[in-house]
């Protein structure tokens, strides 16, 4: 049993990734194999921490962001969380990014770049590409008004097949797809011993704790708002009304912290499946993703 929970406990969970990230060596690696042409040498990472209700807040939530000897601004997530709200999150952490891209008292032409950066462990786009990047056109008609803003919006996807892409990231995404095999390289047998470490440490459940008792704080919590808004209907209909917007209200707080939709769906079968097929469990959670 336990060694299957540890099969499921994979580096594309958050506070994993976080960890096994956190550290500089393994954290420039990731960035050379993405970024090969930017020659990084050295970087200074500033892991997320733990999780909290202040995420509900919009305070800075950032994984895994890193500067380097020139103070470009790396930001690195793992999204696990199918949703149609892409260009939003990347604005959000663009903004964050941007609080520390320029000092006091200098100009405008020396705002460093900055690079967000999505891993994907599915093709957020459905056109087959390893990386797809977001450009800035100053004519929407004009594909060559390139507008250089110094930003970078990069989204990786580990079912790609088209395009170049490093040795080093293909065998990273390949990982992130199968886990480790026969053919792993060491750096890949590096950071999965370095995630089976981190997962049968005490800090793991520290953070597991933290994350279940999120969850029960918000179970109770999507309940509450929608039994309120359910009273409208008669006692019946109220009642699936109401737990028709706590499955919504569910779903939207657990995406906002790159929870899976997988996982979503395994507490939504456990909480409603009394009441709930999981093909009506599946179109609330669109109805979620539209609303």
């Amino acid at each position: 049993m336990v060694r299957n929970e540890n099969h499921n406990l994979t580096i594309t969970r958050d506070p994993i990734f976080g960890h096994v990230f956190s550290k500089p060596e393994n954290y420039l690696h990731l960035l050379r194999s993405i970024l090969p042409e930017r020659g990084i040498t050295e970087v200074e990472v500033t892991p997320q921490k733990q999780l909290n209700k202040k995420l509900w807040g919009r305070n800075v939530i950032m994984d895994l962001w890193a500067k380097d000897k020139q103070g470009e601004i790396f930001d690195v997530e793992m999204q696990t969380s199918k949703q149609k709200c892409a260009g939003v999150r990347f604005r959000y952490y663009q903004s964050v990014a941007d609080q520390d891209s320029l000092k006091s008292g200098e100009s405008f032409e020396q705002i460093r770049e900055t690079y967000i950066i999505f891993i994907y462990p599915f093709d957020p786009f459905g056109e087959g590409k390893y990386i797809y990047e977001s450009v800035t056109l100053l004519d929407k008609g004009n594909p060559d008004s390139y507008a250089n803003t110094k930003t970078h919006w990069i989204s990786i996807n580990a079912n790609g097949y088209k395009g170049k892409i490093t040795p080093e990231l293909k065998e990273f995404l390949d990982y992130i797809k199968h886990g480790l095999t026969e053919s792993s390289s060491s750096f890949i047998k590096k950071i999965d011993q370095e995630r089976l470490d981190y997962i049968r440490s005490p800090e793991w459940r520290e953070a597991k704790m933290s994350l279940d008792m999120l969850l029960a704080d918000e179970r109770a919590e999507a309940r509450k708002e929608g039994k309120a808004e359910g009273r409208v209907e008669g006692r019946a209909e109220g009642k699936l009304e109401a737990q028709r917007i706590g499955v919504k209200k569910f779903v939207k707080r657990f995406r906002e912290i790159n929870q899976s939709d997988a996982w979503i769906m395994s507490k939504l079968i456990t909480d409603y499946g009394a009441d709930f097929s999981k093909s009506e469990l599946e179109k609330l959670m669109q109805e979620a993703e539209r609303e």
